[in-house]
């Protein structure tokens, strides 16, 4: 008989569950970490990519420094990649792991926290090189934790899935972090998560390491190998940049090759323990790191190629563009949970082939790309294939390397393969990027624009991409074994039949994507002036007008606005289109009242009405044609209409040069304006591509009668590009170094033009060319008192016999592309500054603000008025208001969200159409009301209704007061046929409409 003890008695069938319970625990935790690990890993080689422009204007980073905040991280990651992979062999896996995990943590928080760029580059360097340790230990822990078969299979393939996952994810939550938070939460976010891995990894992963044999560690291999990757990776990435070769490129590399050849040399003929072991490397190994080279070298570049697609032609915020990946980052990881029981059923050739086949279609449609059109058909579809393809190939992939490794060779494995796909992605990288960004250049250099130039350069990028999936497929079906070999189990004698069902599998897939590609293929954007009607005028005469109505947000002083009408464009929000509301020249009264409009077609849109003076009479002028989403402009034309609405000129520029948006100004016969060309250019000297291309800006002044030019002033020839203060692209994109936004013609032989992206101001003698002086920038000629520097301005106007100038300054911000920019530093507003040409002292003599935390990112004006009053066009702020003296806003009018406009003025202005007024009638219920109208007349003051039986036997039945663009009358008669007649302020008929009939509604 027993005595109890109070504790119960565990049978040993109980206790051997309870122990598999717990080491079914420890597998769940570990392979969490693992995988959070190498998420981590390949989320910061991206997530930096979309702040990089904030980090630039917060460390005052030059533009050919900027580049390193991914290249130092980069360069070391894959150089340390094989020395992290010996080290996990050699120090043990756990140690190796969690000392790589503490690192991470603390290199992020001291790079997030960074005072200065060399702080950033420094640590993110050495955050590179933790990254490396972190790879490689994850990766040798997980195949040496779980047991050969189906469930290291599904181990290694969500393992796996974190390396597209994380690609994707980076562009997504980089947009988000830096859009609501800042650049430097990018790297803060990741201590927290370093420091519970490294605490939940030292918990679960045990410290299995190599048994040590006694031979020293090879330290001449690990050098030459670490420093010779490190020195062809810095080659490599300023290929990119310089040219393949140009020195700085081709010396590294070749150093870089020398260095790996000198470390074969050790490792075979004088390493007692050779880090990679040549001799004892497996054929499959060998296979299976040729095989992941290849497809990396087109899987990284199509992660880069088709985010840039998506913001810089397609114009998607870094948020958009992250929400379109993110279908295809849960493809990745749904499809890689499945590939390890794939590969356990079919083997590793069968879903290695296949998925390196299902990319291979997929690079093959994003060939099919425009210049403008749907993201979801153009990247999304294809990317889901590709996806599909990627979380098929990853993973077999790695098995294929990771079994083909001899016992004890785990860490080696995994660093090979490591190695392997970030030589191969980097390589890879620099060449496609190399020859997309040569194609683009070369097209833009030759006069096409920007979007179809950048696309075709991609669309290069993406078969090149096709080829090298295309090689990989066919070498994992020549050399990789089949399910027999590899498994070497039952399944070997089972009939070849087995894997049909998975043949018409991926077949079904391939053809079903390939349909409905091709079915919604070839879709085109909306044209640039496509709008919505909603918050718009509707008119019963006027059908087809759809002018945005302009709200008030405080009550109006009517009575101090000064006398005139708002001249102003609608124009589309670079960011966020359609507009609200057709696009084109208009003008309102001082009620916000449409007095004259005129929609331009939707392939163009309108920006910058103007009052001149033309044959000795007032015109119009306004610029019309095509505006990119960065602001770049494709093509454009000055148009010129006198007081009756009639064109009397048409301007378009000449040689190569495109007209902006940006200025124009009659002076007798001839006009000054603001033209832009891209030009091909080696940009390397200045940080960006030796094959790049250059937006060069000029002042011009033709002849308005023949069309003929007659001066340039070229901002290239006068001002070095080194001033610029916008960062220069590296892909191909011109860099808009001038960006020349206004000219100032001031009667004495001289003009001030404004180069928005130098933060200056130039005046300039127009017969020699030579600069007077310079206001603001690098270089200025005058020092700036409390409050006086200006940045990213617009509307640059000085006053005769007056040492006052006048802008509008932005104060923000540099343009990144797809909805993003640099942080404003400091609120945009109305600049009025004395220059003091003695001591050359710039003070402020007033400015106008919308409150301290209102920013305008681009266009805007500020017009010094007759009465005293200043009246301010925000630009894309979407707001336009007249301050008094004193700086009491009179008047603070709104466009409908998005529509912005360019410049907003206050004119006196006599609009006299020669064409009639339009009259409609509407009857309901018995009552008749009668609509008039007359677009564009600005002496109307009232309305007489003519009715009758017929157009012969007319009477006045109503008379009422001028009420907007349209006026409604009541009438009580019964009358079929009406005309209407537009009455001047002393009751004299100016005009008369052609009759019409009352029509039911």
């Amino acid at each position: 008989m027993s005595v109890g003890t109070g504790q119960p008695t565990l049978t040993p069938a109980a206790d051997a569950a309870a122990a598999n319970e717990d080491r079914g625990d420890r597998s769940r935790w570990l392979l969490v970490v693992c995988c959070v690990a190498q998420f981590m890993v390949i989320l910061d080689l991206s997530i930096v990519n979309v702040a990089l422009p904030s980090i630039q204007s917060s460390l005052n980073f030059s533009s050919a420094d900027l580049q390193w905040v991914i290249d130092a991280y980069a360069i070391t990651f894959a150089g340390f990649l094989m020395l992290g992979g010996r080290a996990v062999d050699q120090f043990g896996q756990r140690r190796t792991f969690v000392i790589a995990l503490a690192m991470f943590a603390l290199t992020s928080l001291i790079g997030g926290a960074s005072a200065n760029s060399e702080m950033l580059v420094i640590a993110r360097g050495v955050q590179g090189l933790s990254c490396a340790f972190m790879a490689a230990s994850s990766l040798a822990i997980i195949t040496s934790s779980f047991p050969p078969g189906p469930q290291l299979h599904r181990a290694i393939g969500l393992w796996a899935a974190m390396n597209g996952a994380g690609g994707a994810a980076g562009t997504l939550f980089g947009g988000i972090i830096t859009q609501e938070l800042s650049w430097r939460w990018v790297l803060l976010i990741n201590p927290p998560i370093g420091i519970a891995a490294a605490l939940v990894a030292w918990s679960v992963v045990s410290d299995r390491r190599r048994p040590s044999d006694g031979r020293s560690f090879d330290l001449a291999g690990a050098l030459t190998l670490t420093i010779g990757q490190i020195i062809l990776v810095y080659g490599v990435v300023e290929a990119g940049l310089r040219g393949w070769h140009a020195f700085p490129a081709l010396g590294p590399m070749l150093l870089g090759l020398a260095l790996l050849v000198m470390f074969c040399v050790i490792e075979v003929r004088f390493a007692a323990a050779p880090l990679v072991p040549f001799k004892e490397l497996t054929k499959p190994l060998r296979d299976a790191n040729t095989i992941v080279l290849l497809f990396s070298a087109a899987l990284f570049p199509m992660w880069y190629l088709s985010s840039l697609y998506l913001q810089q032609v397609l114009g998607l915020s870094p948020l958009h563009a992250g929400l379109t990946f993110l279908p295809m980052a849960l493809t990745i990881m749904l499809v890689a949970r499945r590939a390890g029981p794939l590969v356990s059923r079919f083997g590793v050739r069968s879903v290695l082939g296949s998925g390196l086949t299902m990319m291979t279609v997929g690079m093959l449609l994003f060939t099919k790309i425009a210049a403008s059109g749907s993201s979801i058909v153009y990247i999304m579809i294809p990317g889901l294939l590709v996806a599909a393809g990627i979380g098929m190939s990853i993973v077999p992939s790695t098995i294929a390397a990771t079994h083909g490794a001899k016992q004890g060779q785990a860490g080696l494995a995994s660093g090979l393969v490591n190695t392997s796909r970030q030589i191969g992605g980097g390589l890879g990288l620099a060449v496609l990027i190399t020859l997309a960004t040569s194609r683009s250049s070369h097209l833009i250099g030759v006069g096409h624009g920007v979007p179809q130039a950048l696309t075709d350069g991609f669309r290069l990028g993406y078969y090149i991409a096709a080829g090298l999936c295309a090689a990989a497929a066919l070498l994992a079906f020549a050399v990789v074994p089949g399910a027999a070999k590899v498994a070497e189990s039952a399944d070997a004698g089972r009939s070849p039949l087995r894997r049909f069902p998975f043949v018409i599998i991926v077949g079904t897939v391939l053809a079903g994507f390939l349909a409905l590609d091709f079915a919604v293929g070839g879709s085109h954007g909306a044209p640039i002036g496509a709008y919505t009607a909603g918050d718009t005028y509707s008119f019963v005469t006027a059908p087809g007008l759809h002018p945005p109505k302009l709200k008030v947000d405080v009550p109006t002083a009517s009575s101090k606005l000064a006398p005139g009408y708002i001249l102003m464009t609608n124009f589309y929000d670079l960011n966020y289109p359609p507009m609200v509301g057709q696009g084109g020249p208009l003008i309102l009264d001082n009620r916000l009242q449409p007095v004259w409009f005129k929609p331009v077609p939707t392939s163009v849109v309108a920006g910058n009405l103007s009052l001149q003076t033309y044959d000795g009479k007032p015109a119009l002028a306004w610029w019309q044609g095509v505006v990119t989403d960065t602001g770049a402009t494709e093509s454009g034309e000055d148009i010129v209409v006198n007081q009756h609405y009639k064109t009397v000129a048409t301007l378009r520029a000449a040689g190569g040069w495109v007209i902006t948006i940006h200025e124009i100004e009659i002076r007798g016969d001839d006009a000054w304006v603001t033209v832009n060309k891209n030009l091909p250019m080696n940009l390397s000297k200045y940080g960006g591509a030796y094959n790049g291309a250059l937006i060069d800006s000029a002042v011009q002044e033709y002849n308005l009668k023949t069309g003929k030019l007659l001066y340039t002033w070229d901002a290239l020839k006068h001002i070095p590009l080194s001033d610029s203060q916008a960062t220069l692209p590296t892909n191909g994109f011109p860099w808009d170094a001038y960006h020349v936004n206004s000219i100032d013609v001031l009667g004495d032989g001289t003009f001030i033009v404004s180069m928005r992206n130098i933060w200056a101001a130039y005046k300039v003698d127009i017969r020699t060319g030579a600069i007077e002086w310079t206001l603001g920038g690098r270089h200025s000629s005058f020092k700036f008192g409390p409050g006086a520097q200006f940045q990213w301005q617009h509307d640059v106007v000085a006053y005769s016999g007056s040492p006052l100038i006048t802008m509008f300054d932005d104060h923000c911000c540099q343009i990144t592309g797809g909805g993003t920019y640099v942080s404003a530093t400091g609120p945009s507003r109305g600049l009025v500054l004395k220059l003091d040409q003695a001591t050359r002292t710039a003070t402020v003599a007033g400015q106008y603000s919308h409150g301290s935390g209102f920013d305008s990112e681009y266009m805007g004006s500020l017009q010094p008025l007759p009465n005293g009053n200043e009246f301010v066009g925000w630009g894309s702020a979407s707001y336009l208001t007249e301050f008094s003296v004193s700086g009491q806003k009179l008047l603070d009018a709104n466009l409908p969200y998005p529509d912005i406009t360019y410049r907003s003025e206050l004119e006196p202005w006599v609009g006299l159409p020669t064409y009639p007024p339009v009259g409609a009638a509407r009857r309901r219920a018995g009552k008749t009301t009668v609509y008039a109208s007359w677009n564009g007349a600005t002496q109307v003051a009232s309305w007489r209704v003519l009715g009758g039986s017929s157009a012969g036997s007319l009477s006045a039945v109503a008379t009422g007061a001028k009420s907007g663009f349209e006026t409604a009358l009541a009438v009580t008669a019964s009358d079929s046929t009406c005309e209407v007649q537009a009455l001047n302020s002393a009751g004299k008929v100016i005009g008369t409409s052609r009759p019409f009939t009352v029509a039911a509604p």
